[in-house]
């Protein structure tokens, strides 16, 4: 049986060598995440398990979940993305921004995806990155989609760029040690960026990693896709975005790795310009009992690229689509936020977090505070962007705290509609 072991402590070549001893076979390492994965039987296994400084856990398996829907409304999200980037002067692209789709693959023939990707490797036993599934391929789109920079058929920020990480094979499953070894990558790559001194805005530095995806949640800490999350997030200062899952209206429905407190989770509510949850988003809390998930925005009845044909669309919901929805939201709140404070400027999901009851919106009848239906709720964009382009630069000796502190309090109001 295939196993991960993860440092609580341990060097890799601690974690390898100790693995070796209990009689472990087909070891595979990563370079930066600091798990191991290989083969063991119970009783290696539990023999490793009894090293202190590590952590020996059985392979857990993931999906990639996508739902076929009724056409679309006439106004599309793609209409609402293009008025609200039509809005600034020049308009905004969200260019600057890379996310890493660890996903089926993506078909970067498609006319809605040419020249976005600009890195891809495959961790599956499918033959190559491309994708046969379609879910990567959606997903990539409604990040960064567009035929040209402002397109009738568009993502959240056309001028974004994708790496493509294929960690999830061309039946829709997945498992642990794919998806560290694809996180692995994301990792290197930054790294590599950074020793290079490029700018995080350069198409080579990864800044999000997009995990549309999930297993269910079984309430570990040291679950290996949680832990590699964490080091992303923590050692690498990406930001982690992943979907809550389909799995509501039940509560505690909240999915591996949305579930972890490091991860920026991601429901969906209803494409019809009321905040409605949608039925299917799953809910918290956690099996830890944290409040998930943190935001909401539209997932449902999404047109997206196909991975059928170059010039094909389909129409599809689910949490999968509103992950990278808060993906590409991203580039466009960074680039607006670059041309306020400069290139040195940064925006994270994960630090703006502490201050989403400013900017972020609910119905009446929800709770103030986060929930487990809408965490804190869906980020009021238009009013955002808004107030970031019109923001004086701080003093450069400000702390990128403070500076995000200072925006986020002038964020708060209300949207109608689908745009503020």
């Amino acid at each position: 049986m295939r196993y991960a072991v993860i440092s609580k402590g341990l060097t890799l070549e601690q974690l390898e060598s100790e693995a070796k001893k209990a009689g472990a076979t087909d070891i595979k390492r990563t370079r930066l995440i600091s798990q191991v994965f290989c083969e063991l039987d119970e009783a290696q296994a539990a023999k490793l398990a009894a090293v202190p400084g590590l952590a020996v856990k059985p392979l857990k398996d993931y999906r990639a979940d996508q739902m076929l829907t009724e056409p679309p409304p006439v106004e599309t999200i793609s209409d609402v993305f293009y008025m609200l980037r039509s809005y600034f002067v020049p308009p905004l692209t969200g260019t600057g921004l890379t996310v890493a789709v660890l996903d089926t693959g993506v078909r970067k023939t498609h006319e809605s995806l040419r020249n976005k990707v600009i890195y891809e490797a495959n961790f599956t036993d499918s033959p190559s990155a491309d994708d046969v599934f379609g879910h990567g391929t959606q997903v990539a789109f409604v990040v960064a989609g567009g035929m040209h920079a402002l397109g009738e058929k568009a993502g959240v920020s056309p001028g974004a760029s994708i790496i493509n990480i294929k960690v999830i094979n061309d039946e829709g499953l997945g498992n642990d040690q794919d998806i560290v070894l694809g996180i692995d990558r994301v990792c290197e790559l930054a790294e590599a960026a950074r020793k290079k001194g490029l700018w995080p805005t350069d198409e080579s530095y990864p800044n999000v990693i997009n995990l549309s995806l999930g297993g269910e949640d079984d309430g570990d800490p040291d679950n290996p896709v949680r832990a590699a999350c964490r080091q992303a997030s923590i050692e690498y200062g990406l930001d982690v975005v992943a979907a809550a899952g389909n799995s509501g209206p039940k509560m505690t429905t909240v999915m591996l790795p949305a579930c972890d407190p490091e991860v920026t989770a991601v429901g969906a509510i209803e494409s019809t310009g009321e905040l409605a949850i949608w039925e299917k988003s799953s809910r918290g809390p956690t099996v830890q009992g944290e409040t998930k998930p943190d935001f909401v925005i539209w997932g449902t009845n999404l047109e997206m690229a196909s991975n059928k044909a170059d010039s094909e669309y389909v129409t599809k919901s689910g949490t999968s689509f509103a992950a990278p929805m808060l993906s590409g939201l991203t580039g466009l709140l960074w680039e607006s936020g670059r041309r306020a404070y400069g290139e040195a400027w940064q925006f994270r999901w994960k630090e703006a977090r502490q201050f989403a009851p400013y900017f972020s919106t609910k119905p009446q009848s929800a709770p103030v505070n986060k929930d487990n239906n809408y965490g804190f709720g869906l980020p009021a964009m238009g009013t955002m962007l808004g107030q970031v382009a019109q923001v004086n630069a701080p003093s450069q000796d400000m702390s990128g705290t403070m500076s995000t502190l200072m925006m986020m309090t002038t964020f708060f109001g209300m949207i109608k509609g689908v745009v503020a």
